[in-house]
């Protein structure tokens, strides 16, 4: 699922022609069949009140949501793999007639479950006196009988999130949203959790501070009227994503410029200076190659897309970086062309790239956390297939990279195959993952009860991933190096003042392989 944003029909463009006929569909049910030559399925749904809509596709590689003049409101999947599953939570606009509009590949099976619920939003309403400056400020003239225009109009000027002075080394970030009925969530906080955001007495202003490092960098969304949903605490902490959305007056997002408002996220930079920039996202690959290919592999019985990015030389790069979720760290944050830039002006040495994607979310937590045939897969398949495609592979220049459960598998597939990955760049490593029935930090004690082996490893973790299982991913990376520390690995730590978050781990990503080729000591 691709992340974006936009207004309601800002920003969106007319698709081709819908299917011949659309099918109406109920409150619930499921329906399913074969793609035919058009890759086209498409249901009309019932125009409701405020609502939320669970559902599951499976064999869809795009899902849009249509309004009556057939223009995009939202997408839900863009780009997914034709054998691919996903569950989505989003609402419908209220009292509007939509169409869901369906693409596949002509004769793959699909399937659409689904079930559309009016609801009412989580009472949530907490109202806090403000510790900031400017909102203390506009409490008093609340008080006195005044407006919040004035306020919203310096909001738009200057842009969110309102950043106030607190100390030499900390700033404080106060989150707004404007006009909701009875609550805001922020998806991405700095306290690592779905923060609610208060109420400013009886006004339009809807607020949450924090006071963090004057270095910090995250992206986050901002979350209005979360519905109520039936079902456990963990669906009910899911609904978030029902109306996670970019913040609308902040101008800096991750993103496709024209993708809709919840596919992109906002960006809260107090950092100095940065590499993965907008600017440098948004800038052509015109030094190297970027191309696509398909690998299918015997062992884990499936195909994946990998992505190949080549430096332009006479010779072949020596070093090669292979990353995880490599879909999203390419098709929506431009890794690779940051990486050409920094190449062409020497701030990098030549290092090809390897994008693996992980499929979907189901595939991604089977095969990721240690899982002995995805390392298999990596030792046995695609090594091969990448010195057939001109890559040197050299195990002292091979690094392995991810973020989540991208990085737990980089330390992982470096322990069963060391004499073939030389390098380890972890980012939030999701070290705290163990199999059912067994403690957390299972990796960690595998590292523990082995030998120590010639890799080295890079390891980032967010300041503000302290909630989780023995203590979050930040405490639980601090563990893990220890542990390396302690068998004599070379090993360093990098705190980031950040989330769990793809802005934080681009950056870190050109901070590690700077440090990794020898352009920086650690």
């Amino acid at each position: 699922m691709k992340r974006a944003w936009s207004g309601l029909l800002l920003g969106i463009s007319t698709l081709p022609a819908m299917a011949a006929t659309c099918e109406h569909s109920s409150i619930q049910g499921e329906q399913q069949g074969k793609f035919d030559a058009s890759g086209e399925v498409c249901f009309v749904l019932p125009a409701l009140g405020e609502n939320y809509v669970s559902a599951t596709l499976k064999g869809v590689t795009d899902a849009n949501l249509l309004d009556e003049q057939n223009r995009r409101i939202r997408t839900l999947i863009e780009n997914g793999p034709g054998d691919g599953e996903h569950s989505l939570l989003f609402a419908l606009p209220v009292q509007q007639s939509t169409s869901l509009v369906l693409h596949g590949e002509e004769g793959q099976p699909w399937r659409f479950e689904w079930r559309m619920k009016e609801t009412l939003p989580l009472p949530r309403t907490q109202i806090l006196e403000p510790e900031s400056p400017t909102l203390q400020k506009l409490a008093k003239t609340i008080a006195a009988g005044g407006e919040t225009d004035a306020f919203w109009q310096t909001q738009i000027r200057q842009g969110t999130p309102m950043v106030e002075p607190f100390d030499a080394t900390h700033k404080r970030v106060t989150f707004l949203w404007r006009g909701a009925r009875n609550n805001v969530f922020i998806l991405g906080s700095p306290a690592g959790d779905h923060d609610p955001l208060f109420r400013l007495g009886n006004t339009d202003v809807w607020f949450r501070s924090y006071v963090v490092p004057a270095d910090t960098i995250m992206q986050y969304k901002l979350a209005p009227d979360v519905p109520r949903v039936e079902g456990s605490s963990r669906d009910q902490r899911r609904a978030i994503l029902v109306s996670a959305q970019a913040d609308p007056l902040n101008p800096n997002t991750y993103g496709d410029q024209q993708a809709d408002r919840w596919n992109r996220y906002s960006l809260l930079d107090l950092s100095p200076m940065r590499y993965c920039s907008a600017q440098a996202t948004s800038q052509s690959l015109v030094q190297g190659t970027l191309t696509r290919h398909s690998i299918s592999s015997k062992i884990l019985g499936n195909s994946r897309e990998v992505m190949l990015y080549k430096p332009r030389g006479t010779q072949p790069a020596r070093w090669t970086l292979v990353l995880f979720d490599g879909q999203i760290y390419q098709d929506e944050y431009h890794f690779a062309n940051v990486l050409d830039g920094l190449i062409a002006r020497h701030h990098l040495p030549p290092v090809n790239v390897v994008f693996i994607d992980s499929l979907d979310h189901a595939r991604r937590a089977k095969e990721l956390p240690p899982n002995p045939d995805f390392a298999d897969f990596m030792a046995h398949e695609l090594l091969p297939w990448l010195r057939g495609q001109g890559m040197a592979m050299q195990r002292q220049k091979t690094v392995l990279a991810g973020s989540s459960y991208g990085g737990i598998a980089s330390s992982w597939v470096a322990l069963r195959y060391p004499r073939l990955f030389g390098n380890v760049l972890s980012l939030s490593g999701s070290y705290w993952w163990a199999p059912q029935g067994e403690a957390p930090g299972w990796l960690t004690r595998q590292y523990q009860q082995s030998p120590p082996y010639p890799v080295r490893f890079w390891l980032q973790a967010g300041r503000f991933e302290t909630s989780g299982p023995n203590g979050g991913i930040y405490r639980n990376t601090q563990d893990f190096e220890q542990v390396l520390r302690d068998k004599g690995y070379r090993v360093s730590f990098h705190p980031w003042s950040s989330g769990h978050d793809y802005a934080a781990w681009c950056e870190a990503l050109i901070h590690g392989m700077r440090d990794l080729t020898g352009l920086r000591s650690q």
